[in-house]
């Protein structure tokens, strides 16, 4: 966990989205746990979720949640990250065995998350109650740092193009000049710029649009380009 202080809208620019299956919804979702309050985004990539909680409002629907419990904030706040954690990271075999989750969507637009764990041998139960996100945190925290990867990833396409480009004409310098592969398997043709984004539009691009491709388009080495990205951009 993180100081209470902490300016968690910068501290959640610096999270990644991290794909989790929850009651058989497949999200993203990336969130910040300070000592006594958390901030939390859900999103099935057609609605965006928020809620943040400092910690009077903790306590009180702790409270509200567990009719018997009168312990303050900082007693069992940090049981509730323990088992949280694991059930957002989409670590479900080790959540599973600390925590049932479940997700609920309510008709205003917005969803709840239930978790029920044990806290000192007796039944704990937490609920997160999220809401339908503003436009402006969900282009601060989505849109913005897509379209900065998508700029850098970009960038580096050209790049690699253009080295591409400049190995193929060393080699034919070479070749000119006498020089022969050792190994004829290692033969490689000339890169051709426009035949390999045809390529890529034909055969990739349909893959990730496909419903089928897993954890919403993200996987582990997307999520930590994403990290890289917008800590640095």
């Amino acid at each position: 966990m993180e100081a209470s202080g902490a300016p968690a809208e910068d501290v959640l620019l610096q999270r990644p989205w991290l794909p989790v299956s929850i009651s058989g919804c497949r999200l993203l979702n990336k969130s910040w746990f300070g000592d006594t309050a958390y901030r939390l985004l859900l999103t099935d990539m057609q609605s965006v979720w928020e809620e943040r909680m400092d910690a009077a409002d903790i306590q009180n629907r702790a409270q509200e949640l567990n009719r018997r419990l009168r312990a303050p904030v900082q007693a069992f706040f940090s049981h509730l990250c323990e088992v949280v954690e694991p059930s957002l990271s989409g670590a479900a075999g080790r959540a599973g065995r600390e925590a049932q989750i479940s997700l609920n969507r309510q008709d205003d637009g917005g969803v709840s998350v239930r978790l029920k764990s044990e806290l000192a041998g007796l039944p704990f139960y937490w609920e997160f109650r999220c809401t339908p996100a503003p436009v402006a945190l969900v282009c601060a925290q989505l849109v913005r740092p897509l379209l900065v990867m998508s700029r850098l990833l970009q960038r580096q396409v050209d790049q690699l193009g253009g080295l591409l480009v400049r190995k193929d004409a060393e080699i034919q310098d070479y070749r000119e000049n006498g020089a022969t592969l050792s190994r004829e398997r290692l033969q490689t043709d000339a890169f051709v710029e426009q035949t390999y984004r045809d390529d890529l539009v034909a055969k990739t691009l349909p893959l990730l649009c496909s419903e089928q491709h897993d954890a919403l388009g993200f996987d582990k080495d997307d999520i930590f380009v994403y990290l890289d990205t917008v800590t640095t951009g």
